[in-house]
């Protein structure tokens, strides 16, 4: 945790610190209300990924590949749909 940074701010309990400013940018496209949700389940994936790994010196690659991976994802669906953005349903002939 870092809690010199970003005071205020929705920002995972679990992190690396060079990943800071991306999470931020991430989490910034989401609505306010939705943002420290997203972030306790960012360090929950984290500490999972991070527990799971036997080898100490890849734990926190995988912490961070696997919780950024899933916040990339989340980010990508969500945030279009929440603004409005719709595809139209196939058109039967």
């Amino acid at each position: 945790m870092h809690p010199d940074e970003l005071a205020g701010s929705a920002m995972p309990a679990a992190y690396v610190r060079d990943d800071r400013s991306w999470i931020d940018a991430q989490l910034s496209t989401l609505p306010p209300h939705i943002r420290e949700r997203i972030a306790g389940e960012y360090a929950r994936v984290y500490q999972a990924a991070f527990d799971a790994e036997p080898v100490s010196f890849r734990q926190e690659n995988a912490g961070r590949k696997a919780a950024n991976k899933r916040l990339r994802e989340f980010c990508t669906r969500y945030s279009p749909s929440v603004r409005g953005y719709t595809v139209n349903p196939p058109k039967t002939v």
